[in-house]
């Protein structure tokens, strides 16, 4: 006698995978989005790092102040940026190569101090489009308000660095996917790196209510090996 499933049976199976599918798939999906941002933020961090030593063996002088017309924003990243990266859209001061999901989100959820829907964060910035996907947000900071928001000690004025590791793709909220970093005369400082790994944590976590909230991830992920620390990532928004 032949045996078989009868269509009862098989209809509660394919329920069983439906639902174990619905359950596991937007895991995989979001484990796979973060592994993405990880390795793009760790690659374009390496690229401003190297943009750094290349202007530094022509003995350029760097000018941390970006200018504020739009013909002399074109001139300073000609300058000191533009030699030395590889870039597949520039924007000054416009929109067209920040993402266009909405306002820049902070940590806590609120809407990011400086921002300009679709253009970036800042006034007078320079956006730029990489070639790995990430989108750079470059903006001049007083000595006050880069340690006020970024957690950076300085003597002057410093260029502060949005990385958008994943470009026009979502979250789109600092500390999830966006990062910001100092540059300097004397290199790459991450935001966060003259607070205490207690201010740091504190900023960088599911609890964080400050304006700047999420803004020393960046210190955060690198102390944790480039990985964005699970309760960062799972935070809804």
């Amino acid at each position: 006698m032949k045996t078989g499933f009868t269509l009862a049976e098989t209809l509660i199976t394919l329920g069983i995978i439906g639902v174990v599918a619905a359950m596991t798939i937007p895991t995989l999906i979001s484990k796979n989005q973060k592994s993405i941002i990880e390795a793009n933020l760790k690659e374009t961090y390496s690229i401003l790092q190297q943009t750094m030593r290349l202007a530094e063996n022509d003995d350029i002088g760097f000018d941390p102040v970006v200018p504020e017309a739009v013909p002399n924003l074109e001139k300073w990243f000609k300058t000191y940026f533009a030699p030395y990266m590889k870039y597949t859209q520039i924007c000054y001061d416009t929109q067209g190569c920040w993402h266009t999901k909405g306002p820049t989100k902070n940590l806590n959820g609120a809407t990011a101090f400086a921002n300009r829907t679709n253009i970036g964060l800042g006034s007078s910035i320079i956006t730029v489009r990489l070639n790995n996907g990430a989108t750079l947000n470059l903006d001049s900071y007083s000595k006050s308000d880069a340690k006020t928001y970024h957690g950076i000690d300085s003597n002057g004025q410093i260029l502060i660095i949005y990385i958008d590791a994943n470009g026009d793709k979502g979250p789109n909220v600092i500390g999830k996917d966006i990062y910001s970093v100092g540059f300097t005369a004397k290199g790459l400082i991450p935001a966060g790196s003259n607070e205490t790994n207690e201010t740091v944590n504190k900023n960088c976590s599911k609890n964080a209510t400050a304006r700047n909230a999420g803004h020393f991830c960046l210190m955060r992920v690198k102390n944790n090996g480039w990985e964005i620390p699970n309760d960062v990532w799972n935070k809804k928004i």
